[in-house]
């Protein structure tokens, strides 16, 4: 699948560790002042969306602007995901979707719903934070060194959940979003697999 990173407004110091690693056809995306942090990484955009009300430098004119009115319904974050869709893109990477205000922070886990019902993939990454949604259907997530993995139902209640790889599995278990029974499992295998059989789940790995 096309790859599509997406650089979004949220703390740098939340993310600047990351330093992903760019694939010749990945389609990068900067929204807003997600162009400064591109610059950090040394990354040049192939396109800079926004109202741009927080980036405090000017986009380079040999750098495409799509630029938005400050009174619109999608964040610069959604405002980008749809670009990446529209070319194609179905395997998305978010950076800089943490750390910041809490509304973004739900916002953007939103947005990987959005994803999913696009029939996209996605998953916000930080130092010490990454996030998935999975829905009907199985996540595959390898070892992951000194970090929790929890799962919630998300959207409603998910039924068939099993996990597997896990200090504390599950089989054909029925999670609601009221109770966060799901709340920091650990890695006992070398792949953690999560399956939704009918619903959705939001899946976060957090470092201690």
């Amino acid at each position: 699948m096309k790859r599509c990173i997406v650089l979004t407004g949220g703390p740098l110091s939340d993310f600047d560790r990351v330093h992903p690693e760019i694939r010749p056809d990945d389609f990068i995306i900067a929204c807003d002042s997600g162009y400064a942090a591109a610059r950090y990484f040394g990354i040049t955009p192939h396109l800079a969306v926004g109202d741009f009300d927080s980036l405090q430098e000017t986009v380079p004119p040999d750098i495409p602007v799509l630029k938005a009115s400050t009174h619109k319904d999608d964040t610069d974050t959604m405002l980008g995901l749809r670009c990446g869709l529209e070319r194609d893109c179905r395997d998305f990477l978010i950076l800089g979707g943490f750390g910041g205000r809490l509304d973004h922070t739900i916002s953007n886990l939103q947005a990987l719903s959005f994803l999913c019902e696009n029939e996209a993939t996605g998953q916000i990454l930080s130092n010490r934070n990454a996030a998935w949604i999975v829905r009907n259907g199985s996540l595959h997530i390898p070892r992951m060194e000194g970090y929790h993995l929890s799962v919630f139902a998300w959207g409603g209640p998910c039924t068939g959940v099993t996990l597997e790889g896990l200090e504390y599995p599950l089989t054909d278990y029925t999670m609601r979003p009221v109770i966060p029974v799901g709340t920091s499992n650990e890695f006992s295998a070398e792949e953690a697999v999560i399956t939704a059989g009918n619903g959705t789940l939001l899946v976060i790995a957090s470092r201690e």
